[in-house]
C-alpha cells in the first residue's frame, strides 16, 4: 500500500473533517455540564433499594446528572432556588425516606475557573507532546505529531458539539486519554522511521522509506486499535448510561487517532521533510 501516493486526499479529508469540526463548534456550540457553568451537587442515599433508571426518569425534567457511589447516589443540577430545592427534594422522598450525605454549591466563577484549567491543560499537554517529540525525534516530527492530534481533539470537540453531549470532566479526563493513545501510535511510527533512516540506502527516497515504515507498523496499530475499540464497545454497550458519553468519546477520538497516526502524520513529515529541501 502506498500511503503518501495519496497524501494529497489525506489531507483533504482531515481538512474537511476538521473545517466541519470548526463549523459545528461556532455555529452550535459546546453543551457545558455543571461542573463548568455552576449548580449544585449532593449525594443521597435511600432507605429503600432505589433503580438508578428510576432515579433518572423521576429526575428528567430537572436536567440532572446521576451517577452511583457504592449504594448512594451523586445528583449534580441547576443552581437551587428555595422554591426549586423544595419541590426537588419532594422528588426524592416519593422513594421512601432519604439523607443528604454531601451538598455543595458550585458558583458559575468557579466552573468559568474550571473551564480555563481544561483549556489551559490541554494547551499544556499539546506543548510537552512537542518538546517531547522533538528532543526525541525532531522538529518536524513534533510539528507533524501536534498537528495530528489537533486534528483529533478538533473533530472529536466537532462530534461532540454535534451531537449535543455535555462538557463535564469525564469528558475532559476521555480528550487527554485520546490524546495519550494517539500520541502513542505516533511514536510508533515515528521510531520504525527513525530506525529505517539509520539503516537505509543513501539512494532511497524518503517517500519510499517512509511507506516501507507505515507498512511495517501497519498490522500492529490497526490490531492494537480493534482490540481496544471492542473493549470500549463493551464499555459503551453494557457499562450503563453514567459513563456512556465517555466511551463514545473515547470510540470517536481513538477510530480518528489511527486514521491519523498513520494516514496525517507520517505524511505530514515527509511533507515537511522535503518541503526542507
Amino acid at each position: 500500500m502506498d500511503f503518501l501516493k495519496f497524501r494529497g486526499v489525506w489531507f483533504v479529508v482531515s481538512l474537511t473533517l476538521v473545517l466541519s469540526a470548526l463549523a459545528l463548534l461556532l455555529l452550535r456550540g459546546l453543551s457545558f455540564g455543571i461542573d463548568f457553568t455552576g449548580g449544585t451537587s449532593l449525594i443521597v442515599r435511600f432507605d429503600a433499594p432505589v433503580e438508578l433508571a428510576d432515579l433518572r426518569a423521576a429526575l428528567a425534567e430537572e436536567k440532572a446528572q446521576i451517577t452511583t457511589i457504592e449504594k448512594d447516589f451523586m445528583i449534580k443540577t441547576t443552581e437551587f432556588s428555595p422554591q426549586r430545592e423544595q419541590s426537588f427534594y419532594a422528588l426524592l422522598e416519593q422513594f421512601g425516606g432519604c439523607q443528604v450525605l454531601d451538598f455543595e454549591a458550585i458558583g458559575p466563577s468557579v466552573g468559568r475557573e474550571l473551564r480555563q484549567q481544561a483549556v489551559l491543560l490541554v494547551v499544556l499537554v499539546l506543548a510537552g507532546m512537542l518538546i517531547y517529540i522533538t528532543f526525541r525525534f525532531e522538529f518536524w516530527s513534533g510539528l507533524a505529531a501536534v498537528l495530528s492530534l489537533l486534528q483529533n481533539v478538533l473533530i472529536t470537540l466537532g462530534l461532540i458539539a454535534l451531537l449535543r453531549l455535555d462538557i463535564t470532566t469525564d469528558i475532559i479526563a476521555a480528550l487527554l486519554t485520546i490524546v495519550g493513545y494517539s500520541i502513542n501510535d505516533t511514536i510508533v511510527v515515528f521510531d520504525r522511521i527513525r530506525e529505517n533512516l539509520a539503516a537505509s540506502k543513501s539512494g532511497e527516497p524518503l517517500t519510499a522509506l517512509v511507506n516501507r515504515s507505515l507498512r511495517s507498523v501497519l498490522q500492529r496499530c490497526v490490531n492494537t486499535s480493534i482490540t481496544t475499540v471492542l473493549a470500549i464497545l463493551a464499555v459503551y454497550l453494557w457499562g450503563g448510561l453514567s459513563i456512556r458519553n465517555f466511551a463514545l468519546t473515547l470510540l470517536a477520538g481513538i477510530t480518528i487517532g489511527t486514521f491519523s497516526s498513520l494516514f496525517i502524520a507520517a505524511p505530514l513529515y515527509a511533507t515537511f521533510r522535503q518541503w526542507q529541501k
